[in-house]
């Protein structure tokens, strides 16, 4: 990694979230729902230059059976400098030091980043196991 850049674990801020996301063609989340959620996570690592936050990653789950890799996200203008590289490596050691033997990893690999995640370990489920979603929908909690 290139010196500039340099690695915080901790709690990533609603706003450092919300703008990281808004790179993303992924839906906005109220940040009142995001405050919520970031607060329950196991484990996040945030990649600054300077002050600023150019990427982040998170691990959610139940931090024993369960593991789920989420919300790996660089900022475009620096894509392609090792900082994903560097994101996962970190998720990577805090996944060697706290998921028990026979855990679960999981994470939804955003289109294009199949080949990146492969070369962590990670694999495509089984046609004999196909993964599935919902998105819930409950408009008393907001959109």
């Amino acid at each position: 990694m290139k010196p500039e850049f340099h690695v915080e674990l901790r709690k990533i801020r609603t706003e450092e979230y919300q703008r990281l996301r808004s790179t993303t063609n992924w839906r906005q989340i109220p940040e009142i729902i995001v405050t919520k959620a970031l607060e329950k996570d196991l484990f996040s690592v945030c990649i600054l230059k300077k002050e600023k936050i150019v990427g982040m990653g998170r691990v959610i789950g139940d931090g024993s059976i369960y593991f789920y890799i989420q919300d790996v996200i660089v900022l475009p203008e620096f894509q392609m400098l090792g900082i994903g590289k560097l994101i996962m490596d970190q998720i990577e050691n805090y996944l060697n030091n706290n998921a028990p033997n026979g855990a679960f990893i999981g994470l939804m690999a955003a289109e294009g980043t199949v080949a990146f995640y492969q070369s962590f370990g990670y694999r495509n489920r089984p046609e004999s196991r196909p993964g599935m979603y919902k998105i819930f929908s409950n408009s008393s909690l907001g959109p």
